[in-house]
This record gives structure tokens, C-alpha cells and sequence, in this order.
């Protein structure tokens, strides 16, 4: 029994002992399972082991180095064609030519699944997914951006509706195949049961016909999976191939740049950063240097108002960079280098704790007086040192208390905060009032342990740089190790810090959905780009699906709420859009419209008035001005369509001529008559 399974196993090519010498094609080339929304159900792979093997493999190490001309973004190249016509939206049909590569490989290497071993269907399995997930992301961006910009031309029409049923049909081909690699993998886990060291009681379930049986349906389906895979290949090369040939035109044709600048930001800003860590390598390892040049270059002008190189390169390098970027790309609005210049300013006196000792309270009010009149001080620099003078008995007395957990902080010792806290003190939750956590982090700029960056800003006057923080605290066994998503102690088992990790923004959230927008270079509350978020490269923010059509301000969220005056660009409030394109917080938005109804900073109406209007022109319509004001008029402007015009006289109301807004304010009094108010 035994001698016939060898046997077997010899025919399906699994014995390690006669394969060690055959040169595996399949092998020379790994490849990664991103995160790309399909259905990992189908995966294919039995044992959890396998699925962390099979998840563990890279993508081809051909991508281009961060030091290539492919991430120089100070370099201003020319996008053109051989025509010498810029075109960007020639990026999208780079990705047709990484489709073609992947193709040709499946094709080549389903043929030789039938001798391949486990690690190479594995392999293939995993080509197969990374090609499907970015080929679904490819046809989706087409299919809600791409097509509706041609149908919306008038001599367009139609023009796209063939190639959206071709899609529809080469996801199902997608499907199928998908479908025969889940069973090929099922019967290649049974086969390789009899391989391991089976009792006898195992034995006595394994009989030649099984094996047979489960030989003869993986040839089968192997040659099956061949034949889909020739068939998906030309479907798919014919259907690119028409696209380049009939839709490519009509681009350069039917739009300038400018607008194809837009519909490339459309698409990426719909494109999550786990997509596009699998897609830049995946579309760049298929292009030639210049290609990946012009590619590259086409991206930085769609996204040049926004933190997209940042993200980039703190990406491509694998750790964040340091905090020495300039003002003009750095998110966070306080840095480390103008905290240095404010401390080389302060040349004031500051009082150690045996001086407070010794000062009475007028010296100590003539002292707080003293950092009052300083003008050389940055106004939260002042607020800092007046609060410490008027608290300093308080918090020297405080320093003398013995540390109640000193001798639990073995490492972390020397570390200011190295103590638990709670969210929840009776549940035993571990965080603050801010986050749900089981970690603090080592502020980088000062060395404290803070549980969050809003803990550390409340009681310094400087802010925390996340991005910068390279330890945490895990508050379970309160060890100082490097920054994580688990705990590295033995005693801790692999404690997860949170259920959301950030490896770039230092960030953990164990109770909200969240997704790092790679065009803010943040962390942002929702379920991702493409879902139910799309970042506008032109207002530079993450805005909800339903506001695709919106009026678009350069950098409008780069900018302070007009109410509560906060930078809202790294606010963790949510914001509110406007119809003029300005922003604030939405809780300021709802207490602001009690009482007013324009907009702070332009005057344009907040939303549709025509209801409001209506009741104003039953208003007037019912009031009788006095005899001397009757005749009178006034120059007015229309805040809402920027218009002049004249109206009527009346102390509080004057409506717009041209739009019937009553959003208007008086250039000037004419006493002369008015027989055609507008």
C-alpha cells in the first residue's frame, strides 16, 4: 500500500526527493496577496499555516528603487506622446501593458500545474489574486469615471456600453477560475494527506482508488484551468486592445489637459493606500524607466496640491522620515523648528523650584506680570509659563510624593507617565478620554509617556509629532519596546495595542473605523477611499461619495474654521462642506445657523433658500411702505449670483432682480423715482 502511494506521488511530481533537482519556472516569482476587497473565501488554502505562508510572500523585486528618477518630484519632465501631445490620461492605459504581463504568465504557468508542487500553485494562486483585484479596480475606475466622461460629450454617446458588458463578462471569467483554484487546492491538501506520517488508523481510510480517483479529477481540472486561462487571455487582450484602438483618441480629441488632469485625480483619489501599495509596484515592474517616468510625473501633477509624495516616499523607505520637511508639505501645523527658535528667544528668568520656594506672592505676581509684557513670546508659550508660575507651590509639592507604581515601571523608569490609564476605571479599559488603547507612546520631542497626542498637547505648550515616535509602553506589562501593533513581551502573548494600527501616523483606534487617506498623509474616520470617502486633489480633503459634484477651492480645508478659528485640515472634528466650497466644523455649522443663514467668509447662502424667500415676498407683498418712501430706490449687489441691480426701498429686505435672492446688500439711496424697481 504503502509502495503504490509513493508511486503516485511520484506520477502528481511531490516528492521533494526527485524535484530538488528541476529548476521551478513558477518559483522565480513571488508575488503579493494585497488587501484588494475580494473574496478571500475562495482562497484555497486549508490550514491557517498555509494562508500565513501564502500571505508572506513579496511582490517582484524588479519594482523601481526610491532613489530613481521615478520619485524625483522636483523634476518638471514633459508629458508627451510620440505624437509630442501631453495626454495624461495615457496612465490609465499603462496599467493595459501590467494586465498583458500578468496574462501571459498565467497562461504560460497554468500549464505546468499539473508537475507543480504546492508552493507553486500557492504562487499562482497568488499572481492570480493580486492580477484580479487590480484588473476590478482598473474596470471599476473606467466604468464610474472614465466612461461617463465620454457619454457626457454629445457625439460620445454609447460609445462605452459594449466595454462595460465586456467587463461584466470578464469578471465572470475571473470568477471561474477562481472557483477551479479553490478545488485544485482542496485536492492538493487530500493528496498531500498520505505524505505525512500516518497511523494506522489514517492508513485504513486511504486506499488506491481514492487516489486515483483525486488524480485523475486534478489532471483534469488542471487542464480545465489551462484551457480558462487561454481563453481569459485573448478576451482580455482583445478587449484592451480595442480600447487603445477606438477610446484612446477620442480622449486627446474631446478634452483638453486640464480635464484629463482631473479625471486621472478623480480616479486615484478614489484608490485606498492598501491598493496602491500593491499597484505601483504591480504597474511599474511592466514599464520600462521612461514610462515609469512619465507615469510617475502624470500622478505628481493630478496630486500636486496635496501630501501624496510625502506619503510616498515615508512608504517606499518602509519607516516614517524624520520632521524636517518644509511648511509648505508638512501637515502638522506647529513643528520642532519653530519650538527651537521660541526656547533661543526666551531669555527671560526662569525660577527653579528653590527660588518659587523663596518668593513671596508679590514677587510671584510681579514675575507672571513680567512673562505678560514679554513680546518677544509666542501667546501659547506665555499661557504656559504664566499657568506654571500661578500653579509652581502646587506642583513642587507634587514632585516630593512618592511614585506609587515606581517599582512596577522596571524599564520605563526614568520615563515620565510610566503608569497605567483607563477609559473605563471599573472595566478595566485600558486609554483616555480621547482613545480606546492598550498603549501609551514616548513623545519623541520631550520623552513622556502620553496615551494620546491630544493628552500631551493639553499640558505642554508645544505639539506631539506622531509621525516622529518610535517607542510605546504596552499598559498591560508597562514595558518601553518599539512601536507596534502587539505587545513583543513574552508574558503578554502577542496583546494587540488596538484594532487599527498606523504604521506612518503612529496611530491606534480600538473602537472606530478607520483608513489612512495616502493624499492626506493621515489617518481619517470611514470605511476608505472608493467606498464611502473620494479624496479631490484640488480641495485637497477626503469628502463623502454624494459630494463628487462640489465647488472646488485650492487647499479649501488648509485652512482655520471660521468659527471656533481651529486648523481643520488635522482637526479630529468632523467638517462640513459648503456649498460656496468653504468648510467648518459641522458642530459649528449647527450652532451658527440658528441665527445666521451666508456664509462667514463669502456671504453666499448656506443651502436652498426658495422656501424662506417665499415667505419674505408674502411679507412684502402684505406691508404698505409710508408715502415719502414709496417712490424712493437703491443700487443694490446679490451676494448669491454677484449681480447689481436696483430695488425698491425698505429698511431691511431687498430682492435680486436676477436670481430672487434676498441675499443683498445697499451700494446706494436714489430719491428719485423708481418706476422699474429692478
Amino acid at each position: 500500500m504503502l509502495l503504490f502511494i509513493w508511486k503516485m506521488k511520484m506520477v502528481l511530481g511531490q516528492c521533494s526527493q526527485i524535484t530538488d533537482t528541476v529548476a521551478r519556472p513558477c518559483s522565480k516569482k513571488p508575488c503579493c496577496i494585497p488587501g484588494l476587497r475580494v473574496d478571500t473565501s475562495n482562497l484555497g488554502i486549508g490550514s491557517l499555516a498555509s494562508a500565513k505562508s501564502f500571505l508572506s510572500l513579496s511582490y517582484n523585486s524588479s519594482a523601481p528603487s526610491l532613489y530613481s528618477s521615478l520619485f524625483s518630484w522636483d523634476t518638471d519632465t514633459a508629458l508627451s506622446c510620440s505624437d509630442g501631445i501631453s495626454r495624461p490620461i495615457d496612465t490609465i492605459f499603462k496599467f493595459h501593458k501590467a494586465i498583458r504581463k500578468d496574462l501571459e504568465y498565467l497562461d504560460v504557468e497554468s500549464g505546468k500545474l499539473i508537475d507543480g508542487d504546492e508552493s507553486c500553485l500557492r504562487q499562482f494562486i497568488g499572481r492570480f489574486r493580486l492580477l484580479w483585484g487590480l484588473y476590478r479596480a482598473h474596470s471599476n475606475a473606467e466604468d464610474e469615471i472614465v466612461f461617463p466622461a465620454l457619454e457626457s460629450r454629445e457625439p460620445l454617446h454609447n460609445v462605452s456600453h459594449s466595454y462595460t458588458l465586456d467587463h461584466k463578462q470578464e469578471e465572470q471569467l475571473f470568477e471561474d477560475i477562481s472557483n477551479v483554484l479553490c478545488e485544485l487546492s482542496q485536492l492538493h491538501e487530500s493528496l498531500n494527506q498520505p505524505h505525512t506520517e500516518a497511523n494506522e488508523a489514517e492508513k485504513h481510510y486511504l486506499n488506491s482508488s481514492n487516489v486515483i480517483d483525486s488524480t485523475r479529477k486534478y489532471n483534469e481540472l488542471a487542464t480545465k484551468l489551462q484551457g480558462m486561462c487561454k481563453s481569459i487571455r485573448v478576451a482580455l487582450s482583445n478587449h484592451v486592445h480595442r480600447e487603445e484602438l477606438e477610446l484612446w483618441p477620442l480622449f486627446d480629441k474631446h478634452f483638453s489637459v486640464e480635464e484629463q488632469d482631473k479625471l486621472v485625480g478623480r480616479i486615484i483619489g478614489t484608490t485606498g493606500a492598501e491598493v496602491l501599495q500593491s499597484m505601483l509596484p504591480w504597474v511599474t515592474s511592466a514599464l520600462n524607466q521612461e514610462e515609469q517616468n512619465k507615469m510617475l510625473d502624470t500622478w505628481k501633477q493630478a496630486t500636486k496640491n496635496t501630501m501624496f509624495g510625502e506619503w510616498l516616499n515615508e512608504w517606499w523607505k518602509g519607516v516614517p522620515t524624520p520632521s524636517d520637511s518644509s511648511s509648505e508639505t508638512s501637515p502638522i501645523p506647529e513643528d520642532s523648528h519653530s519650538q527651537d527658535k521660541l526656547d533661543q528667544n526666551d531669555q527671560m528668568f526662569k525660577p527653579g523650584w528653590k527660588d518659587i520656594f523663596r518668593m513671596n506672592q508679590s514677587e510671584l505676581e510681579a514675575e507672571v506680570r513680567k512673562v505678560s509684557r514679554d513680546p518677544t513670546l509666542d501667546p501659547r508659550r506665555k499661557a504656559y509659563l504664566i499657568q506654571n508660575l500661578m500653579t509652581s507651590r502646587w506642583i513642587a509639592a507634587q514632585q516630593k510624593l512618592p511614585d506609587p507604581r515606581s517599582e512596577e515601571c522596571s524599564e520605563g523608569a526614568g520615563i515620565p507617565g510610566c503608569c497605567s490609564s483607563y477609559r473605563d476605571q471599573e472595566k478595566q479599559i485600558f486609554g483616555c478620554e480621547h482613545y480606546k488603547r492598550n498603549c501609551k507612546l514616548v513623545a519623541a520631542c520631550c520623552n513622556k509617556l502620553f496615551t494620546c497626542r491630544f493628552c500631551h498637547d493639553k499640558v505642554s505648550d508645544h505639539t506631539m509629532e506622531r509621525k516622529a515616535t518610535q517607542e510605546m509602553m504596552c499598559m498591560l506589562c508597562l514595558k518601553v519596546q518599539p512601536v507596534g501593533p502587539n505587545c513583543q513581551t513574552p508574558s503578554c502573548n502577542g496583546l494587540s495595542m488596538a484594532k487599527y494600527y498606523c504604521n506612518i501616523c503612529k496611530f491606534f483606534d480600538d473602537e472606530r473605523t478607520v483608513y489612512h487617506c495616502p493624499f492626506c498623509n493621515l489617518c481619517r474616520l470611514g470605511k476608505g477611499l472608493g467606498v464611502d470617502f473620494f479624496h479631490c486633489m484640488k480641495c485637497n480633503c477626503c469628502l463623502g461619495m454624494k459630494l463628487t459634484e462640489h465647488k472646488c477651492r485650492e487647499k479649501g480645508l488648509e485652512t482655520n474654521c471660521p468659527i471656533c478659528c481651529d486648523f481643520l485640515f488635522t482637526s479630529s472634528a468632523a467638517v462640513r462642506a459648503l456649498p460656496c466650497g468653504h468648510f467648518m466644523h459641522s458642530a459649528c455649522f449647527q450652532a451658527y445657523t440658528c441665527s445666521h443663514y451666508t456664509c462667514p467668509i463669502c456671504c453666499k447662502s448656506l443651502g436652498d433658500m426658495a422656501v424662506y424667500f417665499g415667505m419674505l415676498d408674502a411679507l412684502l407683498a402684505a406691508e404698505e411702505l409710508p408715502e415719502e418712501y414709496r417712490d424712493r430706490c437703491q443700487d443694490i449687489l446679490c451676494n448669491d449670483c454677484e449681480r447689481k441691480g436696483r430695488s425698491q426701498f425698505h429698511w431691511l429686505y431687498h430682492k435680486c432682480g436676477s436670481c430672487g435672492s434676498y441675499n443683498t446688500r445697499v451700494i446706494k439711496t436714489d430719491t428719485a423715482d423708481c418706476s422699474t424697481p429692478n
